[in-house]
């Protein structure tokens, strides 16, 4: 079972491939439109406008992902293709570049040492109170009292 928000997805691409040309359903395995139609919303009612091109369609995350596989796997030729996986691969480079230098190790508490975080009033840099634990009158009684008792 697929997630809600796939299924939506799902339920918009099935619907740009109703409105679609023949010859591009034809190039989509049957099997994979029948995965689809099994899986797709059956709350979901998407309100596209067929007059617009689909990048100027609201699309939702997911669908654009779906419609970016079915032009890559079925619908481009192979020159097209490797640009677009060229260009995919390099995408992902910078990503993962990006979360790296992000999230390095050597670099989160660098950051963090730069910014002051202030909760209430600040006093000076380095004022501290010390807590003095003091025992209760009655324990110290007690100890006095135990003190008395076991002298020699």
């Amino acid at each position: 079972m697929v997630s809600t928000e796939y299924s939506e997805a799902i339920s918009e691409v099935l619907d740009i491939l109703q409105n679609s040309d023949e010859s591009i359903v034809e190039r989509i395995p049957k099997k994979l439109i029948e995965f689809w139609e099994d899986n797709k919303s059956s709350t979901y009612i998407p309100n596209l406008d067929h007059s617009k091109a689909i990048d100027e369609m609201n699309l939702k995350k997911k669908t654009k992902d779906i419609i970016t596989m079915i032009y890559l796997e079925y619908l481009c030729d192979s020159d097209k293709k490797k640009e677009i996986k060229e260009i995919l691969i390099k995408n992902e480079e910078k990503y993962q570049e990006e979360i790296s230098n992000k999230y390095n190790p050597d670099n989160i508490f660098n950051e963090k040492e730069n910014k002051d975080i202030y909760i209430g009033e600040k006093t000076s840099t380095n004022d501290f109170k010390m807590i003095v634990y003091k025992e209760p009158f009655y324990i110290r009684v007690i100890n006095y009292l135990k003190k008395l008792f076991h002298r020699k």
